[in-house]
């Protein structure tokens, strides 16, 4: 049965690409493709947006401008009344005095692992967050995750479908997506990020509700935060923004060495707060069901390459970022023959000049890049066999980089990188642990 389920969800699949893709033959609108593809695979369950998402992104299939727009099956996901845990959803109500003046049947947001309630506390009139499981949301992801890794097998048979390293993409979303289902995980990950900005005034983290997790494991109940969608900001206030999120990102990442780990438009309310001289602009970060934790000694050497990165020169900087450790060995790539360190060095060299170029746009694509060509130099000349490897640790910045990217594009206007020399530059001339 098992077998047949597992056929009958690649037909299914290929039904859909397949009718979505004479559609676009006829109307030749490849955004409107991709985004119909998208809403027929959430249907079937939205775990496969997410794949499909990540592996087009990647692979450059989409533009940034059809990515950020499919970032709202993030939190405007497609529900039924049969995901919504009616049972717990009214025993929290009921045990914390809490009223949800939309009904329970009308979530305000709806992610792939759980639905959003907005609710008001009688005791002390305050409005509150219920974030709740879908039901039976474990096991549906994990049907999804066996068709999918017999999608991926029936897909290694056909050559080509290597050079876009699927396994890769498929499994760390996937991995990514189970860490989200353990709440008390997310609590307390939320708990120790919060402690960590407690100094930063223009970050607002919600307070949670650590008890009402611990009496329901598939909940998660925190403050309401009032801000608005970065679909809602007026142009004039983007650049201020844009800053902060920067900041934010520098800091939590280089200086504590724990960052959000999906930090795209959805996870990010914007906060204005005219009444604040020193911190107009202000951003509320929430979902922490992914974090990524640096190790101290990478930290350390990445701050230092940041730091120097606008005012040091090109070679100084590649030579910097070859000798940080991103890749290992490091006493093995020392000793290599002096035509491939020469090469791997080029390889760096100019990334480093893409993101330092007139155009004045860094995108994450480049850094992905990097990693493709990369790997391909040494799997082409058997440089695999001195056991040379990508640092993990620049891994988890490569992807946390990947998940900021939209957002920050975005309120940048294209021009990240004059954003980021400003925060840099600021930062330096602060107390880099509290601003």
């Amino acid at each position: 049965m098992s077998y047949i389920n597992k056929i009958l969800f690649v037909i299914n699949v290929f039904s859909v690409i397949s009718f979505e893709f004479v559609m676009y033959l006829l109307y030749n609108d490849y955004s409107i493709f991709i985004d119909r593809v998208c809403y027929d695979l959430a249907n079937i369950n939205i775990l496969y947006v997410k794949i499909f998402q990540a592996f087009a992104y990647n692979n450059n299939l989409i533009d940034e401008t059809t990515n950020n727009n499919l970032l709202k099956f993030t939190n405007k996901a497609p529900w039924k009344y049969s995901d919504i845990h009616f049972y717990n959803l009214i025993k929290v109500c009921e045990k914390y005095d809490i009223v949800i003046k939309t009904g329970f049947e009308r979530p305000i947001n709806s992610g792939m692992i759980s639905l959003v309630f907005k609710g008001n506390r009688r005791g002390d009139n305050k409005d509150i967050i219920i974030k709740i499981k879908r039901v039976n949301i474990e096991k549906k992801l994990s049907q999804a995750i066996v068709n999918i890794q017999f999608f991926l097998d029936l897909l290694s048979y056909i050559p080509f479908i290597k050079n876009y390293n699927l396994d890769e993409v498929v499994n760390k979303n996937i991995n990514n997506i189970l860490e989200q289902t353990n709440f008390i995980k997310e609590v307390n990950n939320l708990k120790l990020i919060k402690n960590n900005c407690k100094n930063l005034e223009y970050v607002i983290i919600p307070e949670v509700f650590e008890e009402v997790t611990n009496n329901f494991p598939d909940v998660i109940m925190m403050e309401f935060i009032n801000g608005i969608q970065i679909n809602e900001i007026d142009k004039d206030d983007y650049q201020g923004f844009a800053q902060q999120i920067i900041k934010f990102g520098i800091v939590t990442s280089l200086i504590h060495g724990v960052t959000h780990g999906d930090l795209h438009s959805g996870n990010i309310l914007f906060i204005k707060d005219n009444n604040d001289k020193n911190y107009k602009y202000k951003i509320g970060i929430i979902d922490f069901g992914i974090i990524t934790i640096i190790e101290e000694k990478y930290r350390l050497s990445m701050f230092n390459i940041v730091i120097d990165f606008f005012s040091s020169q090109q070679n100084e900087i590649a030579k910097k970022i070859l000798h940080s450790g991103i890749i290992e060995p490091l006493d093995t790539l020392n000793k290599l023959p002096i035509s491939h360190y020469n090469h791997i060095y080029k390889i760096i060299s100019e990334l480093v000049q893409e993101v330092l170029s007139n155009s004045k746009t860094a995108n994450q694509l480049q850094i992905y890049k990097f990693l493709i060509t990369f790997n391909n130099y040494i799997n082409s000349y058997k440089l695999g066999e001195f056991g040379l490897h990508i640092n993990d640790e620049f891994r988890k910045i490569q992807l946390t980089i990947a998940m900021t990217h939209g957002v920050t594009i975005t309120l940048c206007n294209g021009n990240f990188i004059d954003a980021a020399d400003k925060v840099i530059n600021d930062l330096l001339h602060t107390d880099l642990l509290l601003k």
